[in-house]
């Protein structure tokens, strides 16, 4: 199994263990970590994405292994890294570090319009890879857009205005190749989505949710999201197509009246899934736990029809339930990470072992479940029993993480004797003698006192003179 894992002193760890790997024991396996990247502790990394196909800038001159029949290098993983001042960076990982940036790092790009102090006064706060797009959410609005899958990479750049702390890129349709919508939220800034226009190039506000309605006590329930996921479509409405250019063929998308369906993941530990076929308001809300929610997964299992409706219609947020099974994985600041289902409004399990704060977590299709954080350790879960199958000591603190690979390489040992054999170690105990002692016990061949010897302390006579030594005498 290898993985990705970025840490807080700006450094990109491929971890490759097997299953059942245990670093804190001493008996375990010991796994392997390539590290990337001088060590800054004032950029660290925010997110790592795994690279599926990358038809990028010829590569001469890279330590690779050896080539397969289709020309590709077996076992070959690319990695792209995005660093919290919003600096990108293309690894592969088949190179190894010790052979410098110039050979393992095939493509980096850094904002030339932001100048560092307004890129440390406007960190990156959202980042990931969705459908071969690499994006990443600045706090001042600023959206980046990474696309590799020409012969060279294009970037897009889309600018937002407010403060926000949470962003997401809706790709199941595309407009010339790019996202067909936008959602953004953050403190007192509630989900807005944005859709591409069809002049030059703007975008703009085509929905923006309503906050729920006041709580028992008449207060408003403050707004701070920090997670936001699209989870498809929920019914297209009418409206004028687009032409969309895409890689694998052209696509028929509509730029306005498409009727999404989003989660998103608060500082106050809301789950909130909204509907913007249904309401402005959600169609569902829960409180996870007491801490800041840091990470928010679907689970892989989790399948989301958008053919029929979300929850029951006429029902109230705070009681409804998705009509199908929905699973989410999530970690808040206090070190909780577990698996709640917002079909049944409960927590199904959590993922224990984990100390201090879980930052980042990944999940893969082979129903693998990891996450990294405060306690330096790197900790895989089987998705569905949720026990740990890696566990992996790393030195620095994880601040993003990603699955490159769930495989595992088994050797096989063969431990059986051969039939000679194991009639040649059967007459070797058979021609021997069966030895018989003769202690002084009431059984025959009982050793008890020949072996044991016991020594008894002499009682002492002399307590009023004083000075005497204790002597012992061996009976």
């Amino acid at each position: 199994m290898k993985f990705a894992v970025g840490d807080d002193v700006g450094q990109l760890k491929i971890i490759t263990a097997s299953r059942g790997t245990d670093t804190s024991l001493k008996t375990s396996a010991r796994a392997r970590i390539s590290t990337y990247f001088t060590p800054d502790g004032r950029d660290p990394v925010y997110a790592v994405c795994k690279i599926d196909r990358y038809q990028g800038e010829e590569r001469a001159g890279l330590v690779s292994p050896p080539r397969t029949k289709a020309g590709l290098s077996a076992g070959q993983l690319i990695a792209a890294v995005v660093f919290t001042s919003g600096r990108v960076g293309v690894v592969d990982t088949s190179v190894s570090p010790i052979s410098g940036e110039g050979n393992y790092l095939l493509y980096t790009h850094a904002s030339e319009t932001t100048p560092p102090t307004a890129a440390a006064a406007s960190p990156v706060i959202s980042a990931g890879m969705q459908d071969g797009i690499l994006y990443l959410f600045r706090a001042n609005g600023q959206v980046v857009f990474h696309r590799f899958d020409g012969e060279s990479p294009s970037v897009k750049t889309v600018p937002l205005t407010g403060d926000i702390a949470a962003g997401a890129v809706f790709t199941e349709h595309l407009v010339n190749g790019w996202p067909s919508a936008i959602a953004i939220g953050g403190r007192k800034r509630d989900l807005e989505i944005f859709e591409p226009t069809t002049g030059e190039g703007g975008w703009k506000s085509v929905w923006k949710a309503k906050n729920v309605k006041q709580d028992r006590l008449g207060l408003e329930v403050p707004v701070y999201i920090r997670r936001i996921l699209f989870l498809g479509t929920g019914g297209v409405e009418a409206a004028a197509n687009t032409t969309a250019t895409h890689p694998g063929g052209p696509t028929t998308v509509q730029t306005s009246g498409r009727k999404y369906r989003l989660a998103t993941g608060t500082h106050h530990s809301h789950l909130r899934i909204y509907d913007t076929a249904v309401s402005r308001r959600p169609v569902f809300t829960a409180t996870l736990t007491k801490s800041p929610v840091l990470s928010l997964h679907l689970h892989p299992s989790t399948q989301s029809p958008t053919s029929t409706p979300l929850t029951a219609p006429n029902t109230s947020p705070e009681s409804s339930t998705t009509s199908s099974p929905h699973n989410w994985i999530y970690s808040d600041s206090n070190g909780h990470f577990a698996l709640y289902s917002s079909s049944t409004r409960r927590e199904v399990g959590s993922y224990k072992g984990s100390t201090g704060a879980v930052n980042a977590t990944a999940t893969s299709s082979g129903d693998v479940v990891a996450g990294v954080g405060f306690d330096r350790y790197l900790r895989v879960y089987e998705g569905a029993g949720r026990e740990i199958v890696v566990k992996a000591y790393f030195r620095s603190k994880g601040t993003a993480v990603a699955v490159l690979d769930v495989g595992d390489d088994v050797i096989e040992v063969e431990k059986s004797l051969e039939e000679g054999e194991e009639e040649e170690e059967e007459e070797v105990w058979g021609e021997m003698e069966e030895v018989v002692g003769s202690g002084s016990g009431e059984e025959e061949g009982d050793f008890t006192e020949a072996l044991v010897s016991v020594r008894r302390r002499r009682p002492r006579t002399d307590r009023e003179g004083g000075g005497s030594k204790k002597r012992r005498v061996e009976a």
